[in-house]
């Protein structure tokens, strides 16, 4: 004659299956594919001024009709000197500009910033925090004149 299982076993059981399989799930995601990250098509090139920290040369590259869920990688580096990459929102870029457009020499605002990186060279990774237009923006506040080169980037 066959044994039955008391009904406190069976949902013992039952609820170690459940959470080892829970288990397995959660810890098999880091090994699902991830799509590549979104990057620029073509490399740019472009020189940008030598400025001060109140009236700093700038150069954006803008990412046209972003999403939010959108990741990007995109390869920077610098010529004759450094520059700091900010990855904003358009039209926080363009207040900026507007503001200091009257010649009055307004320090650059990284508030906006979802990335802020100082560097000669490295690759930009990021997720934007709305759709829209994003712009990544080099700010150079040395008196020298720089070169940008923005690249592609997996």
């Amino acid at each position: 004659m066959a044994r039955k299982f008391p009904k406190r076993r069976t949902i013992i059981i039952g609820a170690v299956i459940v959470a080892l399989s829970v288990g397995i799930v959660f810890a098999s995601i880091p090994y699902l594919p991830h799509p590549p990250p979104r990057t620029i098509q073509t490399p740019v090139t472009h020189d940008i001024r030598g400025g001060t920290p109140n009236n700093p040369g700038v150069y954006s590259l803008t990412l046209r009709d972003v999403a939010s869920t959108d990741n990007f990688a995109i390869g920077v580096s610098v010529t004759n000197g450094i520059a700091t990459f900010c990855v904003m929102p358009e039209s926080s870029f363009l207040n900026w500009v507007s503001a200091n457009s009257t010649g009055g020499g307004i320090a650059f605002s990284f508030d906006s910033c979802i990335i802020n990186v100082q560097t000669v060279q490295t690759t930009l990774r990021f997720t934007p925090t709305s759709q829209g237009n994003w712009d990544v923006v080099a700010v150079n506040t040395n008196s020298k004149r720089i070169t940008v080169d923005y690249t592609p980037a997996t």
